[in-house]
């Protein structure tokens, strides 16, 4: 079983600095030879830092990767299994699991979100090609799946950041919403599908675009075995980018036919479009809790100017099904009332 923690250790200013000096050091010694240039790339959602070391013309990426707080070891494990399946990623040059530093060949700085605005028909095809092969990689933790007991406490997740210490809402307030009910509706279509290997985080922002072409994928540390079609739905319903509902539902199709061919499904395209539905739908109301989390607990508070997105996928699905009818009621009568202003609060 996985689990998830609310309660992860802050890294002080001046412990970030020092940490970035030691890896300096550490990486000098690594390859015995001048550094001519170290830029700062980027901080992402969680704890880790990326460098950019330019050695006799040759980038690497530095990561700073805490090992009390990062998945260091699963990082280096899927770096292989998904190589293993024909996926490209980023190749681990050197590793210190007891430091939490990673050197990495560097995959250049085009992600794919900014090139899907443009022509997203094109990239979010190659992009799907990619979801049946990574549907097999391995993974050996047997520990490392989605299971009811895992999705339920993500949506703890919705209820206590978002709803309780973001928005200000009540257990009473939320009790006279039936949502135990919706999210037991949820957990069984997600553990009722075929499980297989699933990055958890596949959208934009983590794939990379090589050449001006070939696609890699990043951040895949937190791979386990969970529902066919969340890799799909993180895909299509990006948290910050919205396509077409039209082209999305098409390239929904298109990506049953990748598995349907690659994996032999028993599941219809009809089954398979309300799995995903369902599926993006615990995620969306995972992210809202993530999203405040990270605001409230970690000060990035960047990420709740994207809550209106995912806010707009939970209504458009909750529509779509009178089972979610409660659910539905509760971000109409409590949450949209109050969110834009919480937002413009907290951002300001």
């Amino acid at each position: 079983m996985l689990h998830i923690s609310d309660n992860r250790t802050v890294l002080r200013s001046d412990v970030i600095d020092t940490r970035q000096q030691l890896l300096q050091q550490w990486f000098d010694s690594q390859i015995d030879q001048a550094i001519e240039d170290w830029q700062v790339v980027s901080a992402d959602a969680s704890f880790r830092r990326y460098f950019r070391a330019m050695v006799q013309g040759v980038s690497y990426i530095l990561v700073d990767a805490p090992p009390a707080t990062e998945k260091n070891a699963q990082f280096l494990e899927f770096s292989a299994q998904y190589a293993a399946v024909g996926i490209d990623v980023p190749r681990v040059i050197a590793s210190d699991l007891t430091l939490g530093f990673l050197c990495l060949t560097d995959l250049g700085d085009q992600a794919l979100l900014p090139l899907v605005k443009d022509n997203p028909l094109y990239w979010y095809r190659k992009a799907i090609g990619l979801l049946p092969l990574m549907a097999k990689v391995a993974v050996t933790d047997d520990k490392a799946r989605y299971d009811a007991e895992f999705f339920n406490l993500e949506l703890g997740l919705f209820k206590d950041w978002f709803c309780q210490q973001l928005l200000g809402l009540s257990a009473q307030d939320m009790a006279s919403y039936q949502l135990d009910e919706c999210f037991s509706w949820l957990v069984q279509s997600a553990i009722e599908q075929p499980q297989v290997a699933t990055h958890r985080d596949f959208h934009g922002r983590n794939i990379m675009v090589r050449d001006g072409q070939s696609l890699a994928v990043i951040d895949y540390q937190d791979t386990v075995v969970g529902p066919l079609t969340y890799d799909a739905i993180s895909l299509l319903k990006d948290c910050y980018f919205k396509i077409d509902d039209e082209l999305r539902q098409q390239l929904l199709d298109e990506a049953y036919d990748k598995y349907h061919s690659a994996l032999k499904l028993t599941l219809s395209c009809d089954e398979f479009r309300q799995a995903a539905d369902l599926m993006g739908l615990q995620r969306h109301l995972k992210v809202c809790g993530i999203f405040s989390r990270l605001h409230l607990r970690d000060g990035k508070s960047a990420y709740l100017n994207d809550l209106p997105l995912v806010v707009d996928y939970i209504l458009e699905v909750c529509r779509q099904y009178p089972q979610l009818s409660q659910l539905q009621q509760l971000f109409e009568h409590k949450v949209l009332p109050i969110l834009a202003k919480r937002i413009e609060q907290c951002t300001q």
